[in-house]
Formats: structure tokens, C-alpha cells, sequence
């Protein structure tokens, strides 16, 4: 938000931050601090020290974050008579905000601490095939949460920003000197490694007949064992057996299962907190006020403005065969946040189905276990039988010395049941197969999510226009015009402060994109979707593709973003000043109300302006972020409202070449 000298409004209470560090220029600063070191205990009781800001990992303790919280709460902003926000709701919010991000954070790295059980699947290509789609789903689910960590960081930096934009513009509104009073950062998770979860696969050596062995050779005494073990160990390398030997561990495949089903309601509950948080800054009986809100919420959590509907293997739904169990992107502000939270929605499916077959596959293995030692056994109380039948005990004490090795296997071997064993072991891969199956369904989803996820600098963005409007109650205005400067030709904007005013769409299109969510938009804002998958397509006749849009038509031209807020006001307030006697002409013309009036700089003193992707690139491709150019000029589109000063707001603000 830029801080053009504004008009002069109420004073704001300093946050509780500010207060500590000093106002600079005000009388009232604020208690003096205590002197250090401190001459002895304080003498009120509701003293509290203040820990340290950062742990040993650089990050603030619980500890901190708590008393941050108990700091910076103020009295709610319906207190009283109305409803009525101030910058100290805002810091207040962007603390709570930030407490969520490290709730997913911990909630992540207790996922791959509480995972952390290697070579559990066992052997067995059944198992192979799982533990391998395992590390795929896991790798991707890790990268969605990752990215989800700083799309709620990002929120909470744009709310204490926009808190620290609007105290600014009033400080010197009201004509106070030096530096105004700003409050930093709530210090969140930062760039965080999470690794990864442990490989089940198993690679290890040991013949994991353990189980069935220790039931075949509970029908010999102990003095026996010796002798008799290593044979009965071979004879249990009966069929199919030895494929699946050493078996998986399930009591690790069931912890890993329970490690996720808690990741899963970990999300679940940090998102709804988080909803509530912002549900603090917003009044429930102003629509437009509710409905940004919707939005916001909505868009942390992947929905963007052009998002289309997706099949829940990923693939494009066609226009009018939408199914119920679809999974929605567009964003909706008629609709609930916690009804349309798709990163979330992935997250909690994923971690629901990853318990449901790391249970069912364990499961299977017990029973495939159950049914080896049941009938190892039983062969192996044929097989003492056998060998000590008609056998006094002095014939019987000299049994050690005269058996014969392969006499042993042969006729443990030939009591076990080899067919029910293979059958055990047939049905035992194949659930694996099918969990495995089970979870590479996950995978298209996961993508789409981990691309749709909002950038770090995409959400401060949004925060901050969310706060600006919030701040100023959603009235229809340009806040800090000053009386005179359109008269004069000073056209002061402030792309924060007017988001959504007059369906104006800078910050929610136009901001903190990757590559990857450029593609998306052309891919997904489609003036004709194609009739049906391009594989599925009859051969062209005459060697012609029936269309060059095999992919869809994109209603746009390009798709474009600038890399972050700052960019993006310093961009548009440059436009709009290069090209104000054009702006001055068109307002004398008599502008129509609603229609917008394009005005386009090659070039600004700010260098790249951002990344573009050509609409035609979506010809050849229905992902073509890799056809992203770097862009140094900015387009400018204003729609002409009578009631505002100046008479316009900023419908779209964009870099292009």
C-alpha cells in the first residue's frame, strides 16, 4: 500500500508493540522501560518478563507466541456501539494467524516423526509396488503442506503490514515528525525442510520366518530344538512362502496410519481456526464485508477467481458434465470457507486414505500370518509325531545324532498345507496391489493441489487488501486522496484500499503468481472447453486438427502477474502518472460508467515488471508454463465512477511486454 498524505482521521491506539519500542513524536510514548539489568522484581503483580523472541532454532517459542497474544489482544471491535476495526485488530489477527502456521508446522514435523518406520511393508512385490506409490504420495503430500505453511504465513505478514500502512498514513496526516510508529513482523515459520517420511520398502537381509517358526516349533522340547530348528526353518521355504518372508511389520504399517489420520484432522482444525480468526475482522452484517471475506479465506486454501471444476483424478471436467463429487476451484464468497477449502479438502482425503490402506494391508498381513503359523503348526505336530512314533526313550535320546537333515524338511514339508499357503500368499500381494492401486489415485489431485497452493507473496497480498478494506469499513472510496489533488492532475492510488471496488481485481489476479498458476489460468478460464479429451478424439480428417483450441479457448489474451505487492503499486502508480494527460482527456470526454479504458506503459524505472504467457502457447499445450517470458511494461485498465475522487477505480492493473 503506498502512504500518500492523507486526510486527517481518529488517532489510532499504538498495538501494544509499538508502545514498548515508543511512538517518536507523540507526548504520550508509553511506560519508560525498565532500566537493565533490572534493579530487582517489579511491583505489579500481573508482571510477566518477556521471553526471549527467537528459540535456539530461530523461530519464537509457545511460550512467546502466548504472551505476544495476551500483548496484543484488544477489546473486540463490536465493543460498544457498531462495529469498528482499528489497526490493533489487525496486528491482534495477524499474530493468531501466524500461531496457525506454526500449528501446521508442528502438525508436519510430528507426521514425519510419528511415520518413522522404515522397511515396514516387508517383502513381496505386493509390497514393493505400495511402499513405492508410498514415497510418491508422501513426497507430494509433504510438498502441498509445505506450501500450504507459507500461504498462511503469507496472510499473516500482509495483515501486520497493512496495520503498519495505515498508522503510517495517519501519523503524517496529522502532521506528526520522524519515523511513524510500525510494528514488526510476527517472526513465522520461514523456509522450513521437512525431509521426508521414511521408506517402507524393504531392503534389508533376515528371513522373517520367525512367527510361523516359533509355532511349528512350539510341539519340540527345548533339548531338541538345536537340532531340529534349521530344518524346519527350510521346510518353511515351502512355496510361495518365501516371496513374501521377511512379512510386513503391522504394527509399524498401523502407527504410520495413525500418524497420518492425525495429520489429517491437524489441517482440519488449523483451517477452522484460522477462519475464525479472520471472521474476527470482519462485520457479519455488512454483505460486501462477508462475502471478501468468503474470498479470502477461500483463496488460502487454492480457489482462485478462474478456477474450474476437476475430476478427482485431475482431469478436466467438460462443459456440462459436472458430477457432484467434482472437486470445485472457482471461488465462491456465497459460500462458507469451511465448504470450499480445496488444499485442505486434499490433505484430509489423502491422510484419510493412506490410514484406511496402511490398516487394510495390515490387516491382510496379519491374517496371511495367522494362517503360516497355523498351519506351520500343524505340520510340525505331524512331524514329531512322525519321528518319534514306536520310539522308547533311549531310542528317543539318540534321535539328535541319527536324523538326517533332509529327512526332517521332507516330512515337515509334506504336512504343510502348500496350496492354502499359496493361496495366503496370492491374496496377501494382492492387497497390497490394490492398496497400492488405492493409493496412486491420490496423485492427480495432490499435483493440482501443489501447484494451486498461493505463494507466500500472493497471500500477503490479498492480507493486505483484506485489511486495507476492513480498516476503512468496505466504504467505496479513495481514502487518502487529498482535497485539490485531481484538480491538479495527482491521480493517488492505492491498489490495497480499492480492491473489489467496482469488481476491481489487481491483488486477487495479478499478484505473487507462479509459472505453473499462469498456465492454470489459461487452462482453466476457457471461453469454449474442448467437447472431449483430446486422446479420445476420432482421428482429424484430411490430416487437420478440427480446432487449433484442442485444449479450449482461453477468454483471455495472457495471463500475467506481477512478483509481489510492492511491484505492483509502484508499477500502476507510475502508469497512471506517465500517462495522466491521457487520463485527464478521457475523464472530460464523459466516460461511460463501468467501462473500461486501457492505458499502457513500455516500460517503468523499476525494471521487470513481471512474467507473462501468451494465450496462443495454450495451442500446443495444456500446461505451458514453461513458455513464461520475464515482461518489463504494465497495462493499466480504469473504469469511470462519478461518485469516487478521483472519478475511477483501477479495474486491472497487469505487466505485459
Amino acid at each position: 500500500m503506498a502512504t500518500p498524505t492523507p486526510e486527517p482521521t481518529p488517532s489510532e491506539t499504538p498495538s501494544a508493540g509499538d508502545a514498548e519500542r515508543g511512538g517518536g513524536g507523540g507526548k504520550d510514548d508509553g511506560p519508560e522501560p525498565t532500566p537493565e539489568p533490572s534493579p530487582g522484581h517489579s511491583p505489579d503483580p500481573d508482571y510477566e518478563p518477556e521471553p526471549d523472541r527467537k528459540g535456539h532454532d530461530g523461530r519464537p517459542s509457545d511460550e512467546r507466541r502466548a504472551w505476544e497474544r495476551r500483548k496484543l489482544r484488544p477489546a473486540p471491535p463490536n465493543a460498544g456501539t457498531g462495529f469498528h476495526i482499528k489497526p490493533s485488530h489487525v496486528y491482534y489477527v495477524s499474530a493468531l494467524v501466524r500461531d496457525e502456521q506454526f500449528a501446521l508446522h508442528k502438525a508436519l514435523n510430528r507426521l514425519v516423526d510419528d511415520a518413522d518406520c522404515r522397511q515396514a511393508a516387508g517383502k513381496g512385490s505386493g509390497p514393493d509396488d505400495f511402499a513405492e506409490v508410498y514415497a510418491k504420495v508422501a513426497a507430494k503430500f509433504l510438498g502441498v503442506w509445505s506450501r500450504a505453511i507459507q500461504s498462511v504465513g503469507g496472510a499473516s505478514f500482509g495483515l501486520n503490514e497493512t496495520a503498519n500502512n495505515y498508522r503510517s498514513a495517519e501519523w503524517f496526516s496529522h502532521g506528526q515528525y520522524g519515523p511513524p510508529p510500525r510494528r514488526e513482523a510476527p517472526i513465522g515459520v520461514g523456509k522450513a525442510d521437512y525431509g521426508s517420511l521414511a521408506d517402507i520398502k524393504w531392503t534389508g537381509t533376515g528371513d522373517g520366518t520367525d512367527i510361523p517358526l516359533i509355532a511349528a516349533m512350539g510341539n519340540f522340547p527345548d533339548w531338541l530344538s538345536e537340532v531340529i530348528e534349521p530344518a524346519i526353518k527350510e521346510g518353511l521355504r515351502l512355496g510361495k512362502t518365501h516371496d513374501i518372508t521377511p512379512g510386513a511389520d503391522t504394527g509399524d504399517l498401523r502407527t504410520i496410519g495413525n500418524a497420518w489420520h492425525a495429520a489429517g484432522q491437524a489441517a482440519e482444525t488449523a483451517a477452522g481456526r484460522l477462519t475464525g480468526h479472520i471472521g474476527y475482522l470482519t462485520d457479519e452484517s455488512n454483505d460486501e464485508w462477508q462475502a471478501a471475506m468468503n474470498r479470502f479465506c477461500q483463496q488460502i486454501w487454492g480457489t482462485t477467481a478462474w478456477g474450474a471444476p476437476r475430476t478427482r483424478g485431475g482431469r478436466q471436467v467438460l462443459r456440462n458434465k459436472q458430477q457432484p463429487d467434482d472437486r470445485e476451484w472457482r471461488t465462491n464468497e456465497k459460500i462458507k470457507p469451511e465448504d470450499r477449502r480445496p488444499v485442505i479438502e486434499i490433505l484430509d482425503k489423502t491422510a484419510k486414505a493412506v490410514k484406511k490402506e496402511f490398516d487394510a494391508v495390515a490387516r491382510v498381513a496379519d491374517e496371511t500370518r495367522e494362517t503360516t503359523s497355523r498351519l506351520g503348526a500343524e505340520a510340525g505336530k505331524a512331524t514329531w509325531r512322525d519321528l518319534t512314533t514306536d520310539l522308547d526313550w533311549g531310542e528317543l535320546t539318540r534321535l539328535t545324532a541319527t536324523l538326517a537333515f533332509g529327512e526332517i524338511v521332507m516330512t515337515f514339508r509334506s504336512h504343510m498345507d502348500k496350496e492354502s499357503v499359496d493361496r495366503a500368499v496370492d491374496a496377501y500381494q494382492k492387497a497390497f496391489h490394490t492398496g497400492a492401486d488405492a493409493l496412486r489415485k491420490l496423485l492427480p489431485e495432490l499435483e493440482e493441489a501443489y501447484h494451486k497452493a498461493p505463494t507466500y507473496k500472493a497471500e500477503a497480498a490479498r492480507a493486505q487488501a483484506y485489511g486495507a478494506r476492513s480498516l476503512d469499513e468496505f466504504k467505496n472510496r479513495h481514502r487518502w486522496t487529498k482535497k485539490g489533488d485531481t484538480e491538479d492532475g495527482r491521480y493517488v492510488i492505492d491498489l490495497a484500499g480499492t480492491e473489489g471496488i467496482n469488481n476491481s481485481h489487481t491483488v486477487n489476479k495479478h499478484v505473487g503468481l507462479t509459472d505453473e498458476q499462469l498456465a492454470m489460468r489459461l487452462r482453466d478460464e476457457l471461453k469454449k472447453t474442448p467437447t472431449e479429451y483430446p486422446e479420445d478424439r476420432p482421428p482429424p480428417k484430411n490430416g487437420q486438427e478440427p480446432t487449433k483450441w484442442k485444449y479450449g479457448q482461453p477468454k483471455i489474451g495472457n495471463a500475467s502477474t506481477f512478483p509481489d505487492m510492492d511491484t505492483a503499486q509502484k508499477a500502476t502508480q507510475y502508469n497512471i502518472d506517465n500517462n495522466g494527460e491521457a487520463i485527464e482527456e478521457w475523464l472530460r470526454s464523459g466516460p461511460e460508467p463501468g467501462k473500461a479504458e486501457p492505458f499502457t506503459s513500455d516500460s517503468t524505472p523499476y525494471g521487470a515488471t513481471g512474467r507473462n504467457i501468451d494465450k496462443e502457447h495454450l495451442q500446443k499445450s495444456d500446461f505451458p508454463a514453461d513458455k513464461a517470458e520475464t515482461v518489463h511494461g504494465v497495462r493499466t485498465e480504469l473504469v469511470y465512477d462519478p461518485d469516487l475522487d478521483p472519478p475511477f477505480t483501477v479495474l486491472s492493473s497487469m505487466p505485459v511486454k
